[in-house]
């Protein structure tokens, strides 16, 4: 999961790069179809069947799940610094804790039900309702943060019979079909430079998502999610390397408290499991 993290941080800052010169039907598209491809040969290099899936109606949920989010948060790239797009995002992770009680009947004790509450309030310190730094273009990542928790939620349920590969390259066909339905509304043309940012953003993007498929497979999702918030790091550094987008006090803080609750529940979490294991081998 730190590995995702990192790796999704470089996807979304080149992908915030490419806004102002693509429409962002025309990125998606053309980060889908690279994806595609990378994990289409990644599959025929392994000698497996590229689409012989277990269960079609999952694969096409997460795929529509995943573009859904992909379109808000592009948009959102455009209006807001990354730093403050990531980490309203990182409301997911919360949402995630909170359904996977529902769906996944993990338990969510009132320890790690008191940390979600904490970072919500951290989600609150970022976004300011009511004052005059809250824009409309905040709902666009709050909206990210539910549909990818969803998401996750799917994935979960799929990793028991499908590869990390496959559900990859099924999620960025779903993408790239999204993508390719906003070709009339402005596409440009494409600058020979940019081709290899796409392809380098879509390379990340396959090295994440693997990585993560595979942190969901092997772990609790309430153990890992936790993990993700370090790629708030990431964002900071990166929007201030090369943006110059310096986070005020206030973002600051709410970062500082969405970071601090996830990271109590990993820990916690850690702490128990440590306390099972010593009670199951006495």
């Amino acid at each position: 999961m730190l590995l995702a993290g990192f790796f999704l941080t470089a996807n979304d800052a080149i992908t915030k790069w490419l806004v102002p010169h693509y429409p962002p039907g025309q990125i998606l598209f053309i980060q889908a179809l690279v994806i595609a491809l990378l994990a289409a040969l990644w599959l025929g290099l392994r000698g497996e069947p590229l689409l012989r899936v277990s269960n079609w109606r999952l694969h096409l949920l997460r795929g529509l799940l995943y573009a859904a989010g992909s379109f808000a948060f592009v948009y959102a790239l455009g209006f807001l610094p990354l730093a403050e797009v990531v980490a309203i995002v990182f409301a997911g992770p919360l949402f995630m804790t909170l359904l996977a009680r529902f769906f996944l009947r993990e338990r969510v004790g009132p320890h790690r039900l008191a940390a979600v509450v904490v970072g919500f309030v951290g989600v609150l310190i970022v976004i300011r309702p009511g004052s005059e730094a809250m824009t409309w273009a905040v709902l666009l990542p709050l909206a990210v943060a539910l549909l990818d928790s969803i998401r996750d939620i799917v994935t979960r349920r799929m990793t028991t019979g499908e590869s990390s590969q496959r559900i990859v390259l099924t999620t960025a066909l779903v993408l790239a079909l999204a993508g390719s339905s906003t070709s009339l509304q402005g596409w440009q043309s494409l600058r020979q430079v940019d081709l290899v940012w796409f392809v380098t953003s879509a390379s990340c993007f396959v090295i994440a998502n693997f990585f993560m498929i595979e942190a969901f497979r092997h772990a609790q999702i309430v153990v890992i999610a936790p993990f993700k918030y370090l790629q708030l790091c990431w964002s900071i550094i990166a929007g201030l390397l090369f943006w110059g987008e310096v986070p005020d006090l206030l973002v600051i803080v709410g970062i500082g408290v969405i970071f601090s609750s996830g990271i109590y529940i990993g820990w916690r979490e850690a702490r128990l499991g440590r306390q099972s294991k010593i009670t199951v081998d006495h």
